[in-house]
């Protein structure tokens, strides 16, 4: 009853942060439309030292309420999985994926001011979907293919620059940001996380053979043994052996 209660709390705990950050894009937005702010001034503007806060606050603004909504969805969707099923690493993971695309954009992105939580978006996917590959236990497994089915139809094309307007370099740099996450944190388990799944079965210990590693060693040697019983026990009965 207490695991259910415990369960249901990180459920809640997961969905509210999720909605929070997404209401705090939605609000940004609002504002920025009632010119409350200046969208572009919290933009990133690559290599312009006085527009370093861009890094942090960029995934916040969007330009259109059609760029808005394109990102809610899936940033909710996998913020929530990180929240609930990484709950040990959930707040490390947000910040690095969070803080290291945006100064990768801040660094080698072409000219541009670049906005949007698509970055974000991408490097949780990448995220979720590299972990299913190094930590190799059935739950990381299961959230790969739910990011593969629900994301990966277009996932790589956004990383490609094809279309002028679309900040391609918050879609790649978040999803390499990803990866290298999810490999940073593969060894960080969860309470929940079963052993490691052996994909060629090469990994198996012997803890998990069905008979110990040297069970047929010893019958050998035992069968030998009772062998050169029953040899000197018919010596003894019949002495006149002739070679």
């Amino acid at each position: 009853m207490n695991d259910l209660h415990q369960t249901k709390n990180n459920l809640y705990l997961s969905l509210s942060f999720a909605a929070a950050v997404c209401l705090f894009c939605f609000v940004m937005h609002v504002m920025g439309n009632l010119w409350l702010i200046n969208k572009h001034e919290w933009g990133v503007y690559p290599r312009q030292l006085s527009h370093w806060y861009g890094i942090f606050t960029s995934p916040f603004i969007h330009n259109s309420w059609g760029h808005l909504f394109a990102n809610l969805a899936p940033l909710f969707v996998t913020l929530t999985m990180i929240f609930f099923f990484y709950r040990s690493i959930s707040w490390a993971v947000f910040v690095m994926i969070w803080a290291l695309t945006g100064f990768a954009v801040f660094m080698f992105a072409r000219n541009s001011i670049h906005i949007g939580a698509s970055g974000l978006v991408y490097g949780f996917i990448g995220f979720v979907f590299f972990s299913g590959i190094f930590r190799r236990n059935a739950k990381s497994i299961v959230l790969m293919a739910i990011v593969l089915i629900m994301y990966g139809g277009g996932y790589l094309s956004g990383m490609l620059p094809t279309q002028p307007n679309v900040s391609w370099e918050s879609h790649l740099f978040g999803g390499l940001v990803g990866m290298w996450t999810a490999f940073v944190f593969r060894n960080f388990k969860e309470a929940d996380e079963n052993q490691k799944f052996d994909w060629q079965g090469k990994d198996r210990t012997r803890s998990q053979a069905y008979f110990s590693s040297d069970l047929f060693d010893k019958t050998l040697e035992q069968k030998r043994i009772e062998a050169e019983e029953e040899a000197r026990k018919r010596a003894l009965e019949d002495p006149f052996n002739f070679t």
